[in-house]
C-alpha cells in the first residue's frame, strides 16, 4: 500500500474513532442522573429539637449513604434523580422512609427545603405525601408559576406560588388521600403570558420533586396551550379559589393554636414553621379568613424588655406568613402592652413563651 493510501486510511479510522468516542461520551453523559439540592432537618415530634441524622437513598434495591447532618443538625446534600426512596435514620427513633419521584428535566441543580418530623410527617396533620416545587436557579421577572388539577375537560387551580419563588423559597404542597393518582399540571408563563414550561404528572405517594426551571430550548408556545392559560387567568384569578381547592382545605376552620419559643428567643422552631406552612396554604385558599397574631412572654425579667420580645415574636410570625404568600389584610398583628404580655401567671413558664394564632369569625 502506498504511503498516500496509508495516510488516507489512518485519517479515516482516526475520524471514525473520534466520532465513536464522542457518541459514547454523549450516551454516557445522558445516562447520568441529574441532582436536586436538598436542605432541611429531621426533628423530634415531641419537642421540636433537630436531630443528628443519617440520610440514605435506595437505588435498584441498594442502600446508598447520601449525607449526615452538620453540627447544627441540618442536612444539605445533592439528591440524584435516579434514587427511588429516601431514608432518614436517627439513634433512638423509628426509621422514616419515603418513596421519591421526579417531574421535569432537572437540567440544572434545583433547590428544595423541607423538614420532617420523627413521625414522618410534614404538617400538624398527617401529611406523608407531598409535591415539592424546587426553587429555580434563576427567576425571570414577570414569570408566573401555577399548579392545576386536570379532571376530564375541566381544569382547577390549586395554587399560584409565584410570590414564593420571588422570595426564593421552595414550595411544599400536601397531597390528600383522595387526590392520589390525580392528574396535575404545573405551568410557568412569562411576562407575555406565553407558556414556557408545562409538565403533566400524577400525584403519587411519597415525595414528588417538581423542577420549575425553564430552559429556552424547550419553550412551548402552541396556540391551544396559550388559550387554556388565558381561560384560566380570566376565570380563576379574579375569583375565590375553585371548589376543588376549598374541598382540599386542611381544616374547615383554623381555630386557635399556640407556637412556643425558647426563653428570650423569637426565632421560629421547625415545628412552628410546619404549622405556619399549613396555615399559609389555608389562608391562600380561603381568602376571607383572617388571623389574630398575639405575642406573649414569661414573667421573668423586666416588663419593658418582655413587651419588646412579645412584639418581636408576633412580628416574626407575621413576616413568615407574608413570605409564604399570605396577604397582609388577612393578618391582624396585636401589639401587646406591658400589662397584657403575660396571659396566665399560673401557667408553666415554658407555655407562657408563645405566639397565639386565632382565626377571626
Amino acid at each position: 500500500m502506498s504511503n498516500f493510501l496509508k495516510k488516507q486510511s489512518a485519517s479515516f479510522f482516526a475520524k471514525n474513532n473520534l466520532i465513536l468516542l464522542l457518541f459514547l461520551l454523549v450516551t454516557a453523559s445522558s445516562a447520568f442522573s441529574q441532582k436536586v439540592n436538598i436542605k432541611g432537618s429531621f426533628w423530634d415530634d415531641s419537642n421540636g429539637v433537630d436531630l443528628k441524622t443519617q440520610v440514605y437513598g435506595i437505588k435498584d434495591g441498594q442502600k446508598i449513604h447520601l449525607a449526615e447532618t452538620d453540627t447544627k443538625n441540618l442536612f444539605d446534600f445533592k439528591l440524584p434523580t435516579d434514587i427511588q426512596a429516601l431514608i432518614f435514620e436517627s439513634a433512638g427513633y423509628d426509621v422514616v422512609t419515603f418513596p421519591v419521584h421526579f417531574v421535569g428535566r432537572f437540567n440544572k441543580t434545583s433547590l428544595a427545603n423541607f423538614s420532617i418530623s420523627s413521625k414522618g410527617v410534614f404538617y400538624q396533620l398527617q401529611f406523608k405525601d407531598l409535591l415539592i416545587f424546587c426553587l429555580p436557579i434563576t427567576h425571570q421577572k414577570g414569570n408566573k408559576y401555577k399548579l392545576l388539577t386536570v379532571r376530564k375537560d375541566t381544569i382547577f387551580r390549586n395554587m399560584d406560588f409565584t410570590i414564593l419563588v420571588e422570595n426564593k423559597q421552595s414550595t411544599n404542597y400536601p397531597i390528600f388521600e383522595k387526590s392520589l393518582r390525580n392528574q396535575h399540571k404545573v405551568l410557568t408563563t412569562n411576562a407575555k403570558n406565553e407558556i414556557i414550561q408545562e409538565d403533566n404528572f400524577l400525584a403519587n405517594r411519597g415525595l414528588t420533586f417538581v423542577d420549575i426551571n425553564t430552559y429556552p430550548t424547550e419553550i412551548m408556545q402552541e396556540l391551544d396551550q396559550q388559550n387554556v392559560l388565558a381561560e384560566i387567568s380570566e376565570k380563576e384569578d379574579k375569583t375565590e379559589p375553585s371548589i376543588d381547592a376549598k374541598n382540599n382545605l386542611p381544616y374547615s376552620t383554623f381555630g386557635s393554636r399556640n407556637l412556643y419559643f425558647d426563653q428570650s428567643k423569637f426565632e421560629l422552631k421547625s415545628e412552628n414553621k410546619l404549622v405556619l406552612d399549613s396555615l399559609s396554604w389555608y389562608l391562600q385558599q380561603k381568602l376571607d379568613a383572617r388571623i389574630n397574631i398575639t405575642g406573649f412572654t414569661d414573667n421573668v425579667g423586666k416588663e419593658e424588655l418582655n413587651a419588646t420580645l412579645a412584639r418581636y415574636r408576633a412580628q416574626v410570625v407575621a413576616t413568615y406568613l407574608k413570605s409564604k404568600g399570605v396577604h397582609t389584610n388577612q393578618l391582624l398583628l396585636k401589639s401587646n402592652t406591658k400589662q397584657n404580655i403575660y396571659e396566665n401567671h399560673n401557667a408553666d413558664v415554658e407555655k407562657q413563651r408563645k405566639v397565639q394564632l386565632t382565626e377571626i369569625y
